[in-house]
């Protein structure tokens, strides 16, 4: 009897492991499953934006009692237990430890390709046992690092027939034409995409949903001192921006804000190396790195200066109050900057450099509201999945 040499049998193993794949990825006109009467669906949360935006999503599902939540935190992520246990007590429930499952992060804001191949491995393999045990019925993210080794564990389960494991992947509203690093690496996997841009829709093509809100035809929005209760909100979000912190302080631009009928001015200026001067001689001004309470202010402010973070403007355009964006042009493929130009092109916000901060403060612009109905194809791609 001959055998096959060795190279033939790894040819061999390579083609089934390639035929297995196939298999398993998503596929046009594939059955629609049986409903589920209760669903266990896991949710990777990130720090900042990441996080306000899964919320929004969560929120369109109907019928909640149906879901069994569980919620993936990294590490290193100071504020996003606090916003689940929030959010389910808006639900009328309560968050237990057994549902919130926390992993090493797989990548830092900022932190290099290179040493994010290391830093993910790691977080893979916590990210493996908590899926395998858990063996939830759908996984939903929306980008941050920690959602790629999540959903590769999902895949796991699927390619070794254990369970068949949903993925649903929201881009972040902060990608207006081109994908994230996640949304590349999970394009293809993903069993429901969803986009919030008609330019990144129509560079992806049919396989992309498109779940944005903008339009031309909106209502105006008042003046800055009209809403709100005063205050001007500046924020750096959760990361470092020195250049806004820079520009804000100084008494030209604080004399702006009070022009605008600003009564008080606080100043969220996260751990960056600039020590403001101007700012904390003065008695309407309060200056802090960072408070869990910055999401609770903007949606209060009568006027706010923040970087282009999704979750920020998320925050502040729903809840009608007045934005000037200083995008932060160190972050990625400077998408900040494409952020920002794409509200101002539906007028709902100003946006400016640093150095144009107070040139900017002097202009009453006309802006519009933005939509505060919720589009249906989150909510829509977890029917499709889970029934």
């Amino acid at each position: 009897m001959e055998f096959m040499p060795p190279l033939e049998w790894c040819l061999v193993a390579v083609l089934l492991l390639v035929l297995r794949v196939y298999a398993i990825l998503p596929k046009a006109g594939r059955a629609a499953p049986a409903p589920l009467p209760k669903v266990r669906l896991l949710a990777v949360l990130g720090s900042g934006g990441h996080t306000t935006e899964m919320f929004y999503d969560l929120a369109t599902l109907k019928d909640t009692k149906r879901f069994d939540r569980h919620y993936v935190i990294a590490a290193t992520d100071s504020g996003s237990r606090a916003k689940a246990a929030a959010f389910e007590g808006t639900l009328g429930g309560a968050l237990s430890e057994s549902r919130v499952h926390v992993v090493p992060r797989a990548r830092e804001v900022g932190q290099s390709y290179v040493s994010s191949v290391y830093t993910t491995l790691v977080a893979s393999v916590t990210s493996f046992k908590h899926v395998f045990l858990l063996r939830p019925d759908i996984v939903v993210c929306n980008g941050p690092g920690t959602c790629v080794p999540i959903c590769v564990a999902a895949y796991a389960l699927r390619f070794f027939a254990v369970k068949h494991v949903a993925v649903v992947y929201s881009e972040s509203l902060a990608c207006v034409a081109h994908l994230s690093l996640s949304g590349k690496i999970l394009w293809r996997f993903a069993d429901r995409f969803t986009v919030q841009w008609g330019m990144l829709k129509d560079l992806l093509g049919a396989r992309a949903l498109y779940a944005g809100r903008c339009t031309y035809d909106l209502p105006a929005l008042g003046p800055a001192a009209s809403g709100g209760d005063g205050s001007c909100v500046v924020t750096v979000g959760s990361t470092k921006f020195d250049k806004l912190i820079e520009a804000v302080d100084s008494e030209a631009v604080l004399d702006a804000l009070r022009r605008k009928g600003i009564k008080k001015i606080i100043v969220q200026k996260g751990n960056g190396a600039y020590a403001p001067t101007v700012l904390p001689q003065a008695a309407d001004v309060e200056v802090f790195e960072y408070s869990k309470e910055v999401p609770a202010m903007l949606k209060k402010a009568s006027y706010v200066i923040s970087h282009a973070g999704a979750g920020t403007v998320y925050d502040c355009l729903l809840h009608d109050r007045r934005l000037l964006i200083v995008p932060n042009e160190t972050l990625m493929a400077n998408h900040q900057v494409q952020l920002a130009e794409e509200l101002e092109k539906y007028s709902l916000v100003q946006w400016c450099r640093p150095d144009n901060l107070l040139k900017e403060l002097g202009h009453d612009t006309a802006l519009k509201a933005f939509p505060k109905e919720a589009s249906k194809a989150f909510a829509n791609c977890v029917q499709d999945l889970v029934g």
